[in-house]
């Protein structure tokens, strides 16, 4: 489980998520007390009730089956597709999760009182609970939540996203009438913009959009004045389009309109649901389509004949959603920069493709009206790096690295100036 999300689990299923990604991991199905101890790091009295936590799941996952005799427990059909079932179970079960969403959503409408009566607690409990998740999200994000809308409303979307919350929805919200006219404007939205998503990306539309009515029903609206997340556009038929829309149909004066209708581009471009050929709207999109334009003729100065036509665009419109995505506000809103974001692919890694990369990166960067952070770059080169290196042929990766080579023989040696010229 990502480290970033822990905070949201209550300590023991926490414990029961980490015996079950234990067990996911190893390839064996028998282990013993001592290698989960060691696994778990706890005393034997947790390690015991935890493995009595994990058996007692069987009865909500039927399709795997765990045996604890002799100091021996004996696991049978755990797998990846399990653990993530089993994270979201224990999330959704939690109480820290369930204060999260209390106080973010406030789904059905509850007083501190009817909220701790129903999920049987007192009212100690609830200000440790809460003060305790408080402080491990971490003050920088609780006041960034507490200054900007925008920031409070990316931020729940990406936890309840991670632990699917909204595929479990109870169907008699889902019924209702607010959320029936939200399904219509995601297929005006997707109709005026040209948008196909995927599965996974109509889940997060979705998500975005029932977060944005939850919290304006609990009279959370953007203010005029949080522009800080948010991209600047142009006054193009598509943006006044769907600004009439939100007019006509939730009743919105025309200042609230642009600012919902910015945040909705913002989410789609942060998400790559936009066409390429939609991003025209950006007031920085002559700046995007410059990058992008440097960037390829390097990839072309270097490849030569070795990529074709083809390529070439696919290469370039990935290119294009990609540094609109980096120069966006929302990718400066940190919000979830785990360990999987410092490393990327390692298909035909090597120095030469490194220092391609790097200067895609360097490139970027000089646009951007504020530097880049570490984690930020290291997102930035992943990205680029699975653009990138599909496209890239073996001999094409070779003769990268030959170029390379011959600059650095050519630092070390006084070469013709003609030929020096060929390397420059």
């Amino acid at each position: 489980m990502l480290k970033e999300f822990i905070p949201f689990i209550d300590k023991d299923r926490y414990l029961t998520i980490r015996l079950f990604e234990f067990l996911a991991s190893q390839k064996k199905t028998v282990h013993t007390f001592f290698e989960i101890q060691e696994a778990l790091q706890v005393s034997q009295y947790r390690v015991k009730i935890t493995i009595h936590d994990a058996i007692s799941l069987s009865k909500d996952f039927p399709t795997f089956k765990l045996t604890f005799e002799n100091d021996i427990l004996s696991a049978f059909n755990i797998n990846n597709s399990l653990l993530n079932k089993i994270i979201d179970f224990e999330a959704h079960k939690s109480l820290r999760f369930r204060i999260f969403l209390h106080t973010t959503l406030n789904i059905y409408s509850e007083s501190d009182t009817e909220f701790q009566r129903n999920v049987g607690i007192s009212p100690s409990t609830y200000f440790r609970l809460k003060k305790g998740l408080s402080q491990d999200i971490g003050s920088s994000k609780i006041e960034c939540m507490r200054k900007s809308e925008v920031f409070a409303r990316y931020y729940i979307y990406q936890v309840l996203v991670y632990f699917s919350y909204f595929d479990y929805f109870p169907k008699c919200i889902k019924d209702n009438k607010k959320f029936i006219k939200m399904k219509n404007s995601i297929a005006y939205c997707t109709l005026i913009w040209k948008i196909t998503p995927t599965e996974s990306q109509r889940k997060q539309i979705n998500y975005f959009v029932t977060i944005g009515i939850l919290r304006s029903k609990n009279q959370h609206h953007i203010p005029e004045n949080d522009n800080k997340y948010l991209v600047e556009v142009l006054s193009q038929e598509q943006v006044l389009l769907f600004m009439k829309h939100l007019s006509k149909d939730w009743y919105m004066l025309e200042k609230n309109a642009l600012l919902v209708t910015r945040y909705a581009l913002t989410f789609l471009i942060s998400t790559n649901n936009l066409p390429v050929s939609q991003l025209g709207f950006l007031k920085n999109f002559g700046e995007i389509q410059s990058v992008t334009n440097q960037q390829i003729d390097i990839i072309k100065d270097l490849a030569g004949t070795s990529l074709i036509d083809t390529d070439i665009i696919d290469c370039q419109n990935k290119l294009l959603k990609a540094n609109a995505r980096i120069l966006s506000p929302f990718f400066k809103t940190n919000l979830f920069f785990t360990e999987q974001h410092w490393y990327y692919a390692n298909l035909l890694r090597n120095g030469a493709v490194d220092n391609l990369i790097d200067e895609f990166t360097t490139l970027i960067g000089s646009v951007n009206s504020t530097p880049f952070n570490k984690q930020e770059i290291a997102q930035i080169k992943k990205d680029y790096a699975l653009i990138i290196l599909p496209k890239l042929s073996i001999s094409f990766c070779q003769f990268i690295s030959s170029l390379i080579f011959l600059k650095a023989i050519y630092s070390m040696i006084i070469l013709p100036v003609g030929f020096k010229a060929l390397l420059v």
